[in-house]
């Protein structure tokens, strides 16, 4: 008399509650990686788009020289134009990815670096300061930086006849990439 034993037997509660724990581990550590890939990845589109935008407005004829908010013509002047038709933008308008969609669309025009805490980083910064040309940027204080992280930066750079465009990591470290724009 021969009897068959089944070899088959199914996963206790200890071996699924230790592979239930490592799937946690794992997707716990590859979602904030996934997810800051993406913020990288929307940062990067911003710079490619608005590289783009300050590049074909220089080539419309817009001035490049620097004016801040409120003291130069949106007709004339590269700097207030873009201020106004990036605030405007509705929806279309740039988003600071670090802060979220509605709090990060502000659009700043302005000569000084932001050294007090907003209520939220700018989406854009559009700027004259030498502290925020692209290749001085990561000179600033690191809390100064900070305050600009997930923003893109516009820096008028007069001495080199360029308009740097690039945004700010969310470390506040300058993009490995920057538009230079000719300035003309």
């Amino acid at each position: 008399m021969s009897s068959s034993h089944s070899s088959e037997r199914g996963f206790s509660a200890l071996e699924l509650l230790v592979i239930v724990v490592i799937v946690c581990v794992l997707v716990a550590i590859g979602v904030p990686t996934l997810h800051s890939r993406a913020k990288a990845s929307v940062l990067d589109a911003n710079l490619q788009g608005l590289g783009s935008l300050v590049n074909e407005q220089v080539i419309e004829g817009y001035s490049p020289e620097y004016r801040q908010s409120g003291e130069g013509d949106l007709e004339i002047h590269l700097s207030t134009h873009l201020e106004e038709s990036l605030s405007n933008a509705g929806t279309a308008g740039y988003t600071n990815p670090i802060v979220g969609s509605e709090g990060g669309r502000v659009v700043l025009n302005t000569s000084a670096v932001p050294t007090e805490p907003q209520s939220v980083p700018p989406a854009v910064l559009i700027t004259d300061s030498p502290q925020c040309q692209y290749l001085s940027f990561n000179a600033l204080p690191d809390a100064s930086r900070r305050l600009l992280a997930g923003a893109l930066i516009i820096a008028f750079n007069p001495e080199a006849r360029t308009v740097d465009v690039f945004f700010v990591d969310r470390d506040g470290w300058k993009s490995a990439d920057v538009v230079n724009v000719p300035m003309g």
